[in-house]
């Protein structure tokens, strides 16, 4: 078994620097190929990308070696995730062996069937895991340069996002990367507008541009974090707008409070008070709102929303059914049917369903006891943002947290790498952190 050690001088005296220079590098390498979850992908079965590749071969250096490194402090966060494995592990294979009156495997195709399908959760899960901790582990030693790595990342992504969704508007051809077959789009005014940049959904896009955001808020770079913000609303991601929303919001009471003049109270109110008429006023005055408003309610935006509602309900109903362990890991689609409201959508559904609420999938397919661990975990998370310092940081988390409910993937590695990068800052400020590098 792999020897787990926290990185301290004595955990890295025997490590050679090119070792280190080589870990390093893998850690910044998985930090900024974030948001190649479609793009420059590789179709195996499912879209294996840059960083899962890496995640891979950090695995085999880690068992070469028998050895982990992992920042001090690290233990109590990843506990939680360990523990949620195991039990995710163990429910799964018994839901497999003892299947549910509800299990059904005809009507649509799955990836790899209920064994395949459940192994390949669980591996994600894992994943997701791993880069938790090696980029926590590279954050506490270097907040910044992980900061500025994951900024430029982002940018780029945004940019690339802009350069699909204009083209696109205009109806003109769009620099689709390798990978992206079928690229998110969005129907506005009869024209077919591109709306995911490297992702396969504005939704997964949008979130990673709100904790995106953050990071670059609390970086400093301040023309990074406008971009970010306004590329939100080319994703048409109407949740995760109003999570931008919640953001901002959240930084300008914050700043209120904090101003102790009364002058400087007043300014704050006079741009925010600016800021919403101009931005209102832009929406409106362009046709963004009135346009969004017609796509979302109408054809087949409408007709997808009201079957996410049915695909939400009916997980929430499953968890009733089996509150204490669920379904089993990726087994709620072949479970779904008895829970559904209606067949109507059912019939025209060519895949396995999947909950598109992140938080009702992890209630209906690990129960009470999985959910409490994520949320153990999360509340962890939540603490590590404590102080001004870190007021950025905690409305990403916030964001996060809300964009879960539109978001139908919780183990997608951004969401995990934005929780690392918290603890990894928080874990670098604590007093013995100093003396542990000193």
């Amino acid at each position: 078994m792999a020897d787990v050690r926290e990185l301290t001088p004595l955990a890295m005296a025997p490590t050679s620097a090119r070792s280190l220079t080589l870990r390093t590098f893998a850690a910044l390498t998985i930090v900024a190929t974030l948001p190649l979850t479609y793009a420059l992908t590789v179709p195996i079965g499912f879209p294996l990308k840059i960083y899962e590749v890496v995640l891979g071969g950090l695995i085999l250096v880690a068992l070469a070696e028998a050895r982990l490194r992992v920042a001090p402090g690290l233990r109590p966060y990843v506990e939680p995730l360990t523990a949620f494995l195991l039990l995710a592990t163990i429910v799964l294979v018994y839901r497999l062996i003892f299947r549910l009156d509800t299990f059904t495997t005809s009507g649509f195709e799955s990836r790899a069937g209920p064994v395949g399908d459940g192994l390949l959760k669980l591996a994600y899960w894992g994943l997701a895991a791993l880069a938790f901790v090696i980029v926590a582990t590279e954050t506490y030693a270097s907040p910044e340069r992980v900061a500025r790595v994951w900024c430029t990342s982002a940018v780029c992504a945004a940019t690339y996002g802009w350069s699909l969704t204009i083209p696109s508007a205009l109806d003109l051809p769009a620099p689709l990367l390798p990978g992206m077959d079928a690229a998110a789009r969005i129907t506005l005014g009869g024209v077919e507008v591109l709306r995911g940049g490297t992702f396969q959904e504005g939704n997964f896009f949008s979130l990673y541009l709100l904790v995106s955001l953050a990071i670059a808020i609390w970086l400093g770079r301040r023309k990074s974090a406008w971009f970010l913000g306004a590329t939100v609303f080319i994703t048409f991601s109407t949740a995760n707008v109003a999570g931008l929303v919640v953001m901002l919001s959240w930084l300008a009471a914050h700043r209120f409070r904090r101003s102790r003049e009364v002058r400087a109270k007043v300014r704050i109110v006079a741009t925010i008070a600016f800021a919403a008429t101009t931005l209102i006023g832009g929406l409106v005055g362009t046709g963004y709102l009135s346009t969004i408003f017609i796509a979302k309610l109408s054809g087949t935006q409408f007709a997808s929303g009201l079957d996410r509602l049915d695909l939400t309900v009916a997980g929430v109903r499953m968890a009733a059914a089996h509150p204490l362990i669920g379904v089993g890991v990726s087994q709620y689609g072949f479970n779904y049917r008895p829970y559904q409201l209606t067949d109507v959508f059912d019939v025209s559904r060519p895949v396995k369903p999947i909950a598109t609420n992140s938080w009702v999938e992890l209630a209906a397919e690990t129960g009470i006891f999985g959910i409490t661990l994520i949320l153990l975990f999360g509340t962890r998370v939540w603490n590590a943002t404590r102080g001004t310092d870190k007021v950025a940081l905690r409305t990403g988390l916030v964001a996060l947290a809300l964009g879960l409910f539109s978001f139908p993937a919780p183990t997608v590695t951004f969401l995990w790498a934005f929780c690392a990068f918290i603890v990894g800052v928080y874990l670098r400020d604590r007093p013995t952190a100093h003396m542990l590098s000193a």
